[in-house]
């Protein structure tokens, strides 16, 4: 890599004053960039809004012990962020309020990933994406993937879904505020902050930060994140896809929406069957009721969760019709059975490993783990490695028989 000044990293990972990048240090080698953060205290002014990020950018002090949290990729390096400067105060189980606000390029002091990292892990997951199939996308470990995903899972539910917010640093907000992107909402406080935020802007008598009207826009999608589902699908680019002609003129036959003892629907709120929605409304509503049916042990409480998810289906069924119809495939098709793999110490799964021809496959997600697992051998063949790697090649198989019923076959076949 052709070394680069400071200000050139400042811009790419969107660290602003306060903030500034004492110094970089990169390992080509290893392909890491370390980038060091200092933090330089304001002098406070006159502002339109009131003095609460000022408040949050207290809490930020030099604990004199750096932390250091694995950032977004750049390119083909890995980003690693130090600093000794953060807010010690935040610590515990699940993502806090006060961490949805720190800035993205910064992590909780009792974790290892930054926050923008989260929130890229979050989008990717209420997306539907599988775990093994995110950490190939951003290259890093699915260990890490799956402490983010606990961690987001211990989020208190009032404001979970706030996790996958865009961080500040993301364009989509400025685009807001200078009407470079329409939001679409019927939510009448939301319109009130849009039009003060525009307005502060361009009014020459107040002096406003662009930075401080972002912090209060993405506060307030916070404050009412649950009330937020199509805004937030907007600006997530998770909006609905326009049906294609094939999809309109199957429809044509006629739809059943199964009873509330079908057992569909507990297939559907327990994660047994993905139906690949790209319907953002549909895919968070799933979110809150799975953590509610999973987290209760009371009958009651999981039929109403049952009944509102089938309720869900009635009540939007135009714009659900993709849906309905794998529904209704999914009821008339037989049930599929689940294979017994075979044990991690056989043979079978290093020979997956070490021969690319072996089990041939087309699933894209699967050829990326494969590819990223023997890359990790390569390089450190060590006998822990191979047999973590062994253990992520059974996981997948196992978690996506569904997917994978040819490449199943073969791995039995080839066990007896």
């Amino acid at each position: 890599m052709v070394k680069q000044p400071k200000y050139y990293f400042e811009a790419v990972l969107g660290i602003n004053a306060p903030w500034s990048a004492q110094d970089v240090n990169i390992d080509e080698k290893n392909k890491i960039i370390q980038i060091t953060l200092s933090h330089h205290v304001e002098k406070s002014r006159f502002s339109f809004f009131s003095k609460g990020n000022d408040s949050e950018h207290n809490k930020i002090v030099d604990t004199g012990l750096s932390k250091r949290w694995l950032h977004s990729s750049i390119g083909y390096y890995s980003c690693h962020i130090v600093s000794s400067f953060y807010d010690p105060s935040i610590s515990g189980a699940g993502i806090s309020r006060d961490a949805l606000l720190q800035p993205n390029f910064l992590g909780d002091p009792n974790r290892n990933y930054t926050h923008q990292l989260r929130q890229e892990v979050a989008l990717a997951h209420i997306r539907g994406i599988a775990p093994d199939a995110i950490a190939n996308m951003l290259r890093i470990d699915s260990s890490l993937i799956d402490d983010i995903l606990n961690d987001i899972e211990k989020t208190p539910e009032s404001y979970r879904l706030a996790t996958c917010l865009p961080c500040e640093a993301d364009p989509i907000w400025e685009s807001m505020i200078y009407d470079k992107f329409h939001l679409k909402t019927q939510l009448f406080p939301l319109k009130l902050m849009l039009s003060k935020l525009k307005l502060s802007m361009i009014d020459p008598k107040v002096e406003v930060k662009l930075s401080d009207s972002v912090n209060e826009l993405r506060k307030f999608f916070i404050s009412h994140i649950n009330s937020l589902d199509a805004e937030i699908s907007q600006i997530s680019a998770l909006s609905m896809k326009k049906q294609s002609v094939e999809e309109r003129r199957s429809v044509t036959t006629k739809l059943v929406l199964p009873a509330l003892k079908n057992a569909i629907w507990l297939k559907l709120i327990s994660g047994k069957i993905d139906l690949g929605s790209t319907n953002m409304p549909l895919n968070l509503f799933l979110v809150r009721l799975r953590h509610a049916f999973q987290n209760t042990d009371d009958n009651n409480a999981r039929v109403f969760a049952l009944n509102s998810l089938r309720e869900f289906f009635r009540k939007n069924a135009r714009s659900l019709k993709k849906e309905l119809i794998l529904i209704n495939q999914l009821m008339n098709a037989p049930e599929e059975s689940q294979y017994s793999l075979p044990d991690e110490r056989s043979e079978i799964w290093k020979r997956i490993l070490k021969d690319d021809s072996f089990i041939p496959s087309s699933h894209i997600a699967y050829k990326l783990l494969l590819s990223n697992l023997r890359s990790q051998i390569l390089m450190n063949p060590d006998p822990v490695v191979e047999l973590n790697a062994v253990r992520r090649v059974r996981d997948f198989i196992k978690h996506n028989q569904r997917f994978m019923q040819q490449e199943l076959r073969m791995v039995l076949s080839n066990s007896r």
